[in-house]
């Protein structure tokens, strides 16, 4: 029977050895950008508040790993992505804007048939619209895989 010390002891020694901080940046970035394509296929189907929130929370994640992380990946192509991201960032901040007004009219006891509410509500579904219309095309074009390949994830 192997004592405890010497069961550690082995099993330190079967462990992977440590990453690089390249392939530790590589491998975040990587993961960022499933969650990404995760949430991208999420902010697709209407009607969930919180799909749009989550997709804003993954471009936001990503796109700083591509800041940080820029030194370890091909020259341009982060920018370029980050630059794409950025149409999309914009529409979901729209109709995000609007769920949070929405719920400060709530809140304020604002009736749910007045002029006011019914303005919001047409405008978020046609901000929606506009965003679910722009992750399609997005994820028509395999942004995942294109992205993963041109970064060299």
């Amino acid at each position: 029977m192997l004592s405890r010390a010497r069961k550690q002891a082995e099993m330190r020694s079967a462990r992977k050895p440590p990453l690089t901080i390249r392939a530790y940046a590589l491998q975040q970035t990587r993961t960022l950008l499933r969650r990404l394509a995760f949430q991208v296929s999420r902010a697709a189907r209407p009607g969930d508040p919180d799909a749009v929130h989550d997709l804003r929370v993954a471009i936001r994640r990503f796109t700083r790993a591509l800041r940080v992380f820029q030194q370890f990946l091909p020259h341009g192509k982060a920018r370029k992505v980050r630059h794409e991201l950025q149409d999309i960032m914009d529409l979901a901040a729209a109709v995000r804007d609007r769920d949070i007004a929405s719920e400060l009219l709530q809140e304020a006891r604002v009736p749910a048939g007045s002029p006011l509410v019914a303005t919001l509500r047409r405008e978020r579904k046609e901000a929606e619209t506009r965003l679910r219309v722009a992750v399609r095309r997005l994820a028509r074009v395999g942004f995942s895989q294109k992205w993963r390949l041109g970064l060299r994830l």
